[in-house]
């Protein structure tokens, strides 16, 4: 029912709220008085409290205790009504409000004391002028007294429910694209000085409250048999007091708990997109806060983490994230492939960009598909054309072999291309592919530039430079005179563990080559 009222009506809330604890203050403090006081006045002076003192005092503290916080809530109202009909509101306004909700918990720690800290003077200043002065040492002490407890006990009670309040109900409101701790000119109280009030407020004040009975009964003012009464009552109101508290801070400790499981839990799922909607000013909140912008950086960097996956394969990226050894620029033998789509310029004359671009890309696809799943690595997308490399990410004593198996795997889906394009009214694509074994430098290369701070930032590449790679270019080239599809160096001959059906077409002046290259075709498996 409360919950209700407090999310249509928080501020209504609030002020009961506010009340309720000042209240159960009043009751304390009236039950004190009464007691362990009042009982020990002369008739003169039981008289000055009942008929002047008490009514006097709460005819006036409530009141202006009341006004003072319809004062300072006002324009958090107003302010909260504009909000919820989507009003726009002037920055250095919106700001004023929300440093105002801040601080109202530090605020009412100096507003509560104002309501009762003039009781240790107020009510035996009146009792000893009206009353006569009887015992007036007596009676001052026990005033004093009366009114710490109580002003204790209502002030941290009262701060912890506004506190408690404020982040269920107005923080979701008033900080949906801000942070509390941001805002200027906060009160920030530590939280090793919530809990010294805690301990005041629920262990020092009922100890204090049965010292003064103690000291009433060494003074023998009163039956020792109402020590009984006076323990348990003091037990009773120390426990809903206490157990009050307790429940309004561990409540919110248990939901930021489980809130921040939650989260966490998601983010070990993987999803990084996970925020924690539960703004607070104080060490939780900076805390949440943190792992908001964990989550956003994690997911920044899961990005840049998927978009270097479609940069360089997989494998390649996951051994550069985590600094594997084997990238350093080597000597090793590899072997790489070259393919390219015949006469592709041509067809790209005055034809649609659309669909040439989405055929470039199918063909782009089945060439990686067809090379990745023969554990090559695809360096680089040459326009119309793929080189691969197959032994430079991983040991493969078959490099060669799978090079072959991939190139064939090739052929076969474009077969399967074929068909549809010819059903669409279109050519096929005819594709020449070279391939050649033998040593390269391999590793990451790149250059280094100044980043925008200013600190050097590296540029690499992980591919394979130096003859061999040029080689298996030219041979690729070799395909337009000397028909293909597929042709391969005799390095690459010397390599194979598996037996195929192969035509040696004889030597070739290659450029880049020191002497002709003995070349075959290869006709299948």
């Amino acid at each position: 029912m409360f919950d209700a009222l407090a999310r249509r009506f928080p501020f209504i809330a609030l002020a009961l709220a506010i009340m309720a604890s000042n209240l159960a203050g009043s009751f304390f403090n009236f039950f004190y008085n009464t007691q362990l006081i009042v009982k020990h006045l002369t008739d003169a002076q039981r008289d000055a409290f009942w008929d002047v003192a008490a009514p006097l005092y709460n005819v006036i503290a409530y009141p202006m205790f009341f006004c003072l916080l319809f004062y300072l809530l006002w324009p958090m109202i107003s302010c909260l009504k504009r909000l919820q009909q989507g009003e726009a509101i002037p920055a250095d306004e919106l700001e004023a409000c929300r440093r105002r909700l801040v601080n109202f918990p530090a605020i009412q720690l100096a507003l509560n004391p104002i309501a009762w800290a003039p009781g240790i003077v107020f009510f035996p200043w009146i009792i000893c002028a009206v009353g006569g002065d009887d015992n007036v040492g007596w009676i001052w002490r026990q005033f004093a007294i009366s009114f710490v407890v109580s002003t204790i006990f209502t002030t941290v009670q009262t701060f912890f429910i506004i506190q408690s309040f404020l982040t269920a109900y107005l923080y979701p409101e008033f900080f949906k694209d801000a942070r509390p701790e941001n805002v200027p000119g906060i009160i920030a109280i530590p939280f090793t000085v919530r809990l010294f009030m805690l301990w005041a407020a629920v262990a020092l004040m009922p100890m204090v409250a049965i010292l003064a009975v103690a000291l009433n009964f060494a003074d023998r003012r009163g039956d020792p048999s109402f020590l009984y009464w006076f323990g348990l009552g003091m037990l009773a109101v120390s426990a809903l007091s206490g157990g009050g508290i307790f429940w309004l801070v561990g409540r919110d400790l248990w939901r930021w708990i489980q809130l921040q499981t939650e989260a966490t839990g998601q983010i070990a799922d993987g999803n990084f997109d996970v925020r924690i909607d539960h703004p607070r000013p104080d060490e939780w909140g900076k805390l949440t806060n943190r792992f908001n912008d964990m989550a956003e950086a994690l997911a920044k960097a899961w990005e840049s983490h998927e978009t270097l996956g479609q940069l360089v394969s997989p494998e390649v990226r996951d051994r550069i994230l985590s600094r594997m050894t084997g990238f350093e620029v080597a000597t090793q033998e590899i072997t790489v492939l070259f393919v390219d789509i015949r006469g592709f310029t041509a067809r790209c004359a005055g034809a649609d960009p659309e669909r040439i671009g989405r055929l470039l890309n199918r063909f782009l696809t089945l060439a990686l598909q067809s090379i990745e799943e023969k554990g090559g690595y695809v360096n680089k997308f040459l326009g119309d054309g793929v080189m691969a490399l197959f032994g430079a990410t991983q040991q493969q004593d078959n490099h060669a072999d799978l090079a072959i198996a991939s190139a064939l795997e090739l052929l076969r889906r474009l077969c399967e291309l074929k068909k549809e394009l010819v059903q669409q009214g279109e050519a096929p694509l005819i594709v020449g592919i070279g391939i050649h074994t033998g040593p390269a430098l391999v590793g990451c290369f790149g250059a280094t530039v100044q980043g925008e701070a200013g600190q050097p930032v590296m540029r690499r590449e992980f591919t394979a430079i130096g003859e061999t790679v040029s080689l298996g270019q030219r041979i690729e080239q070799l395909t337009k005179k000397c028909g293909g599809p597929i042709l391969l160096s005799a390095g690459t001959f010397a390599r194979l563990l598996e037996t195929y059906v192969l035509d040696n077409i004889g030597s070739h002046d290659v450029p880049g080559s020191p002497e002709p290259l003995v070349v075959y075709r290869v006709n299948g498996r």
